[in-house]
């Protein structure tokens, strides 16, 4: 049965139309996030449809939106599917993050006592430091994206801003994030807290090599996955 709010969100007219497509993008990619939707899974309007309590067309719609994020593919009599990248393009998007994440972290350095930066970086950093209470994957995800960003945003490079997030990371992170063991974290801690420190401290060269050690170890423990963690082939 429908909630008032799912009826509501299903009326017609293009307003409310719009409303119920981002209301369904928006609870996709909280369940991608979850673990409940894993890379390769297909989507079904139908039981979609029945879960959510909204009609099929405003789904299909938001398919089309996921899909142009990168989250979704979409193939002819086959529909929707969680998007699962091959081991070559994980290796290809960790090369890229190196260098231009690197170059992000050391903006961010170069600017950390510009306007609002330092405050700005702070609060981030007080939120998703490390403790020693290991995080389930998906709230860890979510932190380290939020770490990840803040840097990016603060480095002061629209143009960088803009070359990183059309790189479709979060598919990425989701994809291997359920392959995560604790030691993996771990690491991974580790390697905030020097980036963190080194652009704290204003000193760009330190950070950018931190975060260039930071992917690159990432990048390592990744590639050691088994091909099932992975899409086969490319279309």
């Amino acid at each position: 049965m429908m909630t008032d709010t799912q009826m509501a969100l299903d009326e017609p007219g293009d307003q409310k139309r719009g409303e119920t497509v981002e209301f369904v993008v928006a609870q996709i990619r909280q369940k991608i996030i979850e673990g409940r939707f894993v890379s390769g899974q297909r989507l079904i309007a139908r039981d979609l449809s029945e879960d959510l309590g909204i009609s099929r067309g405003p789904i299909r719609e938001a398919f089309r939106r996921l899909a142009a994020d990168g989250l979704v593919e979409l193939t002819p009599n086959r529909g929707a599917t969680i998007r699962q990248l091959t081991r070559k393009q994980v290796k290809n998007l960790f090369q890229i993050r190196e260098n231009l994440e690197g170059l992000a972290a050391r903006l961010a350095a170069e600017n950390i006592d510009e306007g609002e930066n330092r405050r700005i970086f702070t609060d981030v950093w007080e939120k998703v430091r490390p403790t020693n209470t290991p995080l389930p994957w998906h709230i860890f995800i979510h932190q380290n994206r939020q770490y990840h960003g803040t840097i990016v945003s603060i480095s002061g490079n629209d143009q960088l801003c803009e070359l990183i997030s059309n790189l479709q990371l979060p598919i990425m992170m989701y994809q291997i994030g359920s392959a995560m063991l604790p030691e993996n974290a771990a690491v991974s801690n580790e390697d905030h807290v020097k980036v963190a420190e080194a652009i704290l401290a204003a000193d760009p060269a330190a950070a950018e090599e931190a975060m260039r050690t930071h992917l690159r170890r990432s990048h390592n423990w990744v590639m050691q996955l088994p091909d099932s963690a992975f899409r086969r082939k490319a279309d």
